[in-house]
């Protein structure tokens, strides 16, 4: 009894404080009811006005930019021993893009970037991407011009705007900016690859380009991209014309299964706008299975060269140099995690074959081959330990250090462990 009267006080307490009234006398169960009414109704005119507030906010143009806006990055950390134990670090693993140095530790290639996508609907929409790299590759792959934030190990991979241009038919996308090259099977993002190290076909091919793509659905899975850009892997252009290119490609879902055939043509040779380079490519992956992954790549190209042409210093003769091969590779997963969409452990492996005559890509007149074998080990969904071993040939005696650290070797045979993390 006791306590339903306090209840009852205390609740006629409230109600008075909320209609002003003092709550000194017992009021009827009418004026009891009259008040309970009164402070709902205030009740509901906080929810309403708070929520206008808050809707208000949701409209605002800037917040709705931040929400749409991805921050994403990696870390990549390594440690390569070139088991010819030649002396010196840096650039003894030969004809390597993402671990050229032999028996260091070192971050090869940590990333950050914002984005934001494009919706992919018939409407117009604007997007961009902006990243900045650090490590060792930055100065193999990006900056080896010195054109974008100099030659150190500090550069920006991929720097574009998109605008998304509606259609009769499907959304066209006009990009402008700096990207990563359309070739290959292989992303320059190393903790995407089931490889740590990169092969041939990416260190040879175009790694970036700089200028305007346009591209379309044109239905049944099909799609093509137009670009027209400075040149291989420059952001500033070195001669007097621009390099075309293009990607014809075609996806379909089940089975999952990728082709797409690529092409480029220009010149890019400095301050060269008359020796001619192209290349064409078809690039294939296949998932038979969820833990099964295939990829191959076939190549071919051809480099006009002049009496003016920069080769001459390394001896070559006026003519045609040729360039190809081909690139196999897969991955088989184990050991799927419950209720996660990863494998917990990934064998690869991975073979290729590189013809380089007349030396146009690699310096010199060569056929180059590889065989890589890589244990990943998915410690978490994002974060990855991988051990590589790695052989590669020349048909050259001298295409590789020895002991001594003089190129003496026709193989070479690498070591690494590496460990990333991804968000």
């Amino acid at each position: 009894m006791f306590r339903n009267s306090l209840s009852l006080a205390l609740v006629l307490a409230l109600c008075g404080a909320a209609t002003g009234q003092e709550a000194s006398s017992p009021d009827s169960p009418q004026e009891l009811e009259d008040r309970i009414k009164k402070l709902e109704q205030r009740l509901e005119e906080v929810t309403v006005t708070a929520t206008r507030v808050d809707e208000k906010l949701e409209d605002t143009p800037i917040l709705d930019a931040l929400r749409s806006v991805e921050v994403y990055g990696f870390v990549n950390a390594a440690y390569s021993f070139n088991l010819r134990d030649p002396s010196g670090r840096r650039g003894r693993n030969g004809l390597r893009l993402s671990d050229p140095d032999h028996n260091t530790f070192g971050i090869p290639y940590a990333k950050l970037g914002l984005a934001r996508r494009v919706s992919g609907l018939n409407e117009l929409d604007a997007g961009f991407r902006f990243e900045v790299g650090v490590g060792r590759m930055v100065e193999e792959a990006f900056n080896q011009s010195g054109d974008v934030l100099g030659d150190k190990s500090i550069g920006v991979p991929q720097a574009h705007v998109d605008l998304q241009i509606p259609t009769p038919f499907n959304p066209l996308l006009l990009r402008v900016g700096r990207t990563y090259g359309w070739f290959g099977v292989e992303s320059l993002d190393l903790p995407a690859n089931p490889h740590y190290s990169l092969s041939h076909f990416a260190q040879f091919g175009p790694k970036t380009t700089t200028g305007v793509s346009l591209g379309m659905d044109l239905g049944a899975g099909l799609r093509y991209t137009q670009y027209l850009v400075n040149g291989w892997d420059r952001v500033l252009d070195n001669n007097g014309a621009k390099t075309l290119g293009g990607q014809l490609s075609w996806e379909i879902e089940d089975p999952s299964i990728s082709l797409a055939l690529n092409w480029i043509y220009g010149a890019e040779r400095d301050d060269n706008a008359h020796d001619q380079r192209w290349m064409v490519e078809l690039a294939a992956t296949w998932q038979p299975t969820e833990s099964l992954d295939l990829r191959a790549a076939f190549r071919y190209g051809q480099e006009e060269l002049s009496a003016s042409s920069s080769y001459s210093s390394y001896g070559q003769d006026e003519g045609t140099a040729n360039f190809g091969g081909f690139l196999v590779m897969a991955k088989q997963s184990f050991f799927k995690v419950e209720d996660a969409d990863y494998y917990r452990v990934a064998l690869g492996v991975r073979g290729g074959f590189f013809r380089d005559e007349g030396g146009s890509r690699s310096g010199v007149d060569q056929t180059l081959g590889e065989l890589t074998g890589t244990l990943s080990i998915n410690l978490l969904e994002n974060a990855a330990f991988r051990v590589e071993y790695r052989r590669d040939f020349s048909s050259e005696g001298d295409a590789f250090a020895g002991h001594r650290g003089q190129n003496s070797r026709s193989s070479q045979d690498t070591l690494s462990f590496d460990l990333s993390y991804s968000f």
